[in-house]
């Protein structure tokens, strides 16, 4: 007798099921989270007799708290404007806040970032800054900024607590006129910063060739009469359009794609 089809034995679709209710869970749980924030908040308050009213228009919230709190208000705002000092740690590292912040560029929000040169320097950040390009983010360099901050349109801001201290908890800042102020500041830093340089082929001829003979970024940087921190940024989106973490394998690849040439010759 001829063995019925059952979809249940289909294993794909059970791992459909799975992730569908796991995805469910995480999002509750990610309320969840939002809300027991919300609780501390508030019993912090009490005990400090401070009354915050129904929404309170400054909140101090931990960097485990800051997560859930900007991809929850994150979701209803047409534009984003970030300040990011580092990669290395805070709200930004979670997995999932970056996933969907890419899929929201995708979608069309407004979304730019104002970078310090020092993010460039890591292999892994700048790969998530890429991937974020790619789907639509603007960002541009600036060496102004001294502290983190996120304005999420018109609605809030979330700032470090302490002064240009990634590792500080963070404030959530609803009150009008304090994110009038925040998006201003943001506006005039971005009016002066240039844009993440992404090189075309051929456009960094000169900064290879030297980068072949083995010159040192400061003299790179004379013979080319450009700051030393543009050489390093031009030498970091080279690795970021060739995909490798090392300046020897940007080197090897560069040979490659036959760009090392003229140099030799």
């Amino acid at each position: 007798m001829a063995r019925s089809d059952d979809s249940d034995d289909d294993p794909l679709r059970r791992l459909e099921q799975y992730l569908a209710a796991d995805t469910i869970r995480v999002e509750e749980a990610r309320d969840k989270l939002v809300d027991i924030g919300d609780a501390l908040m508030t019993l912090r308050a009490r005990m400090h007799n401070i009354d915050l009213g129904d929404d309170p228009g400054v909140q101090v919230l931990t960097q485990e708290m800051a997560a859930p709190m900007i991809d929850r208000v994150a979701g209803h705002v047409d534009r984003t404007d970030n300040v990011i000092l580092t990669t290395d740690t805070g709200a930004g590292q979670q997995e999932a806040n970056s996933r969907h912040e890419r899929d929201r560029a995708v979608e069309g929000q407004l979304q730019r970032a104002l970078i310090h040169p020092e993010v460039l320097q890591g292999d892994l950040s700048r790969a998530e800054l890429a991937a974020k390009r790619r789907s639509g983010q603007q960002q541009r360099l600036s060496d102004l900024v001294a502290t983190e901050f996120l304005v999420l349109g018109d609605e809030a801001v979330v700032t470090l607590a302490e002064w240009g201290d990634p590792h500080s908890p963070y404030v959530f800042i609803r009150n009008p006129a304090l994110v009038q102020c925040f998006a201003a500041w943001f506006e005039l830093m971005w009016s002066v910063s240039p844009e993440v340089e992404v090189p075309e082929t051929g456009a960094d001829d000169a900064l290879i060739r030297m980068l072949a003979l083995g010159a040192k970024d400061e003299m790179i940087a004379r013979t080319l009469h450009v700051g030393l921190r543009t050489v390093r940024r031009r030498v970091a989106a080279l690795m970021d359009q060739y995909g490798v973490g090392t300046r020897f394998q940007l080197g090897v690849a560069l040979e490659r794609d036959g760009r090392l040439g003229v140099a030799r010759r």
